[in-house]
């Protein structure tokens, strides 16, 4: 496999302000079972999750694989619900399916009456999933510089306009998935078309390594432990653009191709190749473009 090394530039792109308004993919589970059920069917020990606190888990089909990535926040009197781009439906067929008979539980879609805000690299500080709340909308660190928005519509457009009128840019859809390459961060276009593993995709956090049975849990036990990933998501360089899905790495592997993008001349990349040649600066060709490993997630 090809392990020569190369200067990788100092590509920096700033996102100092920029935030996404996603106006859809939004449930509420209401009833005292809440928790529960969320806690049999995703990734995360969610159970006892605190009042006024988030987390992310991973909802996975039978083969371990994900079919969505949702942002649990515990609003006290019902439990709100953030899911990955075009991937609410089925996580709410399968969270109907969950609740048993014995359970109070109500699935509620909030597609039409609610958005969220998500604003990138944000000056402001707080506690990371701590949830604090101003008139209707409901806000969350996810990390030190991404803040999470949750409010009714019209909060959220007056929201926006705020950060519009103090110089924050709104990003295009191409601004966003930028963002994401350059982030290792995957979206629901992604799940729906490759449906990645956690673990391979850089979501081990997302999940609990001790709680019980979930469906999928099988797959993420045996691959843990066997302490080795066969696949790892890494952000790359390319000359040209490269069609998305399987390519074959000249010299030997192969690799997953999830999006490609040109940025001011420079083709921008996210995807799945051995570990053995995922670190900062390899240098590899896929059908003949020259790629370089920017980052390792």
């Amino acid at each position: 496999m090809p392990t020569n090394l190369a200067v990788v530039d100092n590509h920096l792109v700033d996102f100092m302000g920029s935030y996404r308004v996603h106006s859809a993919d939004i449930s509420v589970l209401i009833g005292p079972d809440s928790l529960e059920v969320l806690h049999a069917v995703t990734t995360q020990s969610v159970s006892n999750l605190s009042e006024n606190k988030c987390t992310f888990a991973s909802i996975l089909n039978s083969n371990g694989r994900m079919i969505d990535r949702i942002l649990i926040w515990n609003l006290v009197d019902q439990i709100a619900i953030i899911h990955l781009d075009g991937c609410s439906e089925s996580t709410r067929i399968l969270l109907s399916k969950s609740v048993s008979w014995k359970q109070e539980v109500k699935i509620i879609p909030l597609d039409s009456g609610f958005s969220s805000i998500w604003q990138f690299d944000s000056s402001e500080t707080g506690e990371i999933m701590d949830i604090t709340i101003e008139g209707q909308v409901h806000s969350c660190f996810i990390d030190e510089s991404t803040q999470v928005h949750l409010g009714p519509n019209y909060e959220i457009e007056k929201f926006a306009s705020k950060l519009k009128n103090n110089g924050a840019s709104s990003l295009d859809n191409e601004g966003l998935r930028l963002y994401q390459i350059l982030n290792g961060l995957i979206d629901g276009e992604i799940v729906r078309n490759y449906k990645p593993i956690p673990l391979e995709v850089a979501l081990s956090n997302d999940i609990s390594f001790t709680k019980g049975c979930y469906t999928g849990q099988e797959i993420i036990a045996r691959m843990d432990a066997r302490g080795a990933l066969s696949r790892t998501l890494v952000t790359f360089t390319s000359t040209e653009l490269i069609d998305l899905g399987n390519h074959r790495v000249i010299g030997g592997g192969k690799m997953m191709v999830f999006d490609s993008l040109n940025n001011n001349g420079m083709s921008y990349n996210l995807g799945l190749i051995h570990p053995d040649i995922a670190d900062e600066g390899v240098e590899f060709e896929l059908d003949a473009i020259k790629c370089t490993i920017l980052t390792k997630w």
